[in-house]
């Protein structure tokens, strides 16, 4: 089963971003023994959210069909991936709406599906964080 420690534990692993041993995830994600670390990491294993590999160590897997993938990572961090696309389709709007000079009627739908876009996007990144903490 997926809960939210299970989650916040995949999202770690996720944002470490390389492959570690029980005692350095026990470390990063401040759980009281190894014991613990080893069970949520064959957990995450188990559910397809994490690969052991031949050195003992384990990696977090993004599995295309699961509901976590709609969070990728990047720079470091955990993030929903309608972020992304919004920062550069908001990019794009401004530039073309800048270089044509297109009236601000014409921008009106854009600016509404750019709207929706962050809300949502925003939306997702609230309740990671609000699982993860």
């Amino acid at each position: 089963m997926l809960d939210s420690k299970t989650i916040r534990l995949y999202v770690s692993l996720l944002k470490l971003g390389r492959p570690v041993g029980v005692r350095e995830f026990q470390r990063y994600v401040k759980l009281k023994n190894p014991g613990s670390a080893k069970y949520y990491l064959d957990k995450l294993v188990s559910l397809g959210l994490a690969e052991r590999l031949d050195n003992g160590k384990y990696v977090a897997k993004v599995d295309r069909r699961s509901l976590l993938s709609i969070y990728t990572r990047l720079m470091g961090t955990v993030i929903p991936r309608l972020i992304p696309y919004a920062i550069g389709l908001t990019a794009f709007t401004i530039i073309y709406s800048y270089l044509i000079g297109v009236p601000i009627l014409f921008l009106i739908p854009a600016i509404l599906c750019l709207g929706v876009l962050w809300f949502e996007g925003l939306r997702l990144y609230r309740l990671l964080k609000k699982i993860t903490s």
